[in-house]
């Protein structure tokens, strides 16, 4: 019985991160202007401008409405952010930033699964905003370092399996 608690328990975590329910997490959405290599190489170059200045900006936030609010308040300095990087990269397309609730479709970062649904995001456009985009969790932060494979699995570690693994032998993976 203590087991299935445990696991219940688990299993209802991979539903939040952090305490934040999956329904409230602000998003990252980069879209690019097209398929081709130049487009989609400028389009990560962008996405880490953007975090870096989110990070900076949500790094005092203790909740999603804290983060959605410095996303709003902020949306100027997000989108500057993205532009002086695109420019400086020579591209000379529009580049906008816009706060509001769009669809994605699920993702997975490890044992967390993120629905497909309407979430609160600050998308990214470039140019016509054709191409290819990328998109990750800004609050809590899942999003993955610049130098990290975004098609990766993002891994998680839990003291509870290791616990039962112990307990019942098992892999250590």
């Amino acid at each position: 019985m203590l087991i299935l608690t445990l696991l219940a328990g688990t299993a209802a975590r991979a539903a939040q991160w952090r305490g934040v329910p999956v329904e409230e997490f602000v998003r990252l959405h980069v879209i690019a202007a097209d398929d081709g290599d130049a487009a989609q190489a400028l389009k990560l170059k962008v996405r880490d401008a953007v975090l870096e200045r989110a990070r900076a900006l949500l790094a005092n936030c203790d909740d999603p409405a804290a983060a959605w609010q410095a996303v709003n308040d902020n949306l100027d300095a997000l989108e500057d952010a993205a532009e002086l990087r695109a420019r400086a990269e020579g591209f000379d397309g529009d580049v906008r930033a816009e706060a509001g609730v769009f669809d994605f479709p699920d993702r997975r970062y490890g044992d967390l699964l993120v629905p497909a649904g309407k979430y609160r995001a600050l998308r990214v456009v470039l140019g016509a905003g054709e191409g290819r985009n990328w998109w990750c969790v800004l609050y809590p932060s899942l999003c993955l370092p610049e130098d990290v494979d975004p098609d990766a699995p993002v891994q998680f570690h839990s003291v509870i399996l290791d616990w039962l693994r112990g307990l019942f032998g098992g892999d250590d993976a």
